[in-house]
């Protein structure tokens, strides 16, 4: 069975608040996880002086950040293009590029993420990182889901038969 966006507003519109709903998640788990983190300063010896050198929040946290807010703009104007400008042929190459950057953005972010579980940033003994792991987890959620939102859009936009215009 196929499912089209076209034919099933219902479930589009289901799947687009669940990715809302899911950015969101991740905005505050991931929000709290750097909130929490402490900083520290290492200090180093070389031969030619001393090094203080700071180790802040990982690079990877708040690119999960920044993939959250991506979505809540990006499924905004999904749903804007969705509803008002269906039939437009240009605006769907658009939308199905907004859902490769998001998916690949997700894929990225969440696994960059699970990299740094463990590690010295977000050490296996320590408590404070279960925010950071359920962060994780949302945003590996929230990759399936725009694995099968986008692979709706593109069967949506490169399926339909073109018509030429008059």
């Amino acid at each position: 069975m196929a499912l089209n966006t076209a034919a099933n507003r219902t479930v589009d519109l289901t799947l687009r608040a669940l990715q809302l709903i899911l950015a969101i998640i991740t905005m505050g788990t991931d929000g709290h996880a750097i909130h929490v983190f402490h900083g520290h300063t290492v200090h180093e010896h070389f031969e030619f002086g001393d090094f203080y050198n700071y180790y802040g929040v990982p690079d990877a946290w708040g690119f999960l950040m920044f993939c959250a807010a991506w979505t809540v703009l990006g499924v905004i104007f999904l749903l804007i293009a969705g509803i008002r400008f269906a039939d437009h042929v240009l605006l769907g190459y658009v939308r199905v590029g907004v859902e490769a950057v998001a998916l690949l953005s997700w894929l990225a972010g969440f696994v960059a993420v699970a990299v740094n579980i463990g590690s010295n940033a977000c050490p296996a003994e320590e408590n404070g990182c279960g925010t950071l792991k359920a962060a994780t987890v949302f945003g590996a959620l929230e990759w399936l889901l725009f694995v099968v939102t986008t692979t709706m859009t593109v069967k949506l936009v490169f399926g339909r038969a073109r018509h030429p215009r008059r």
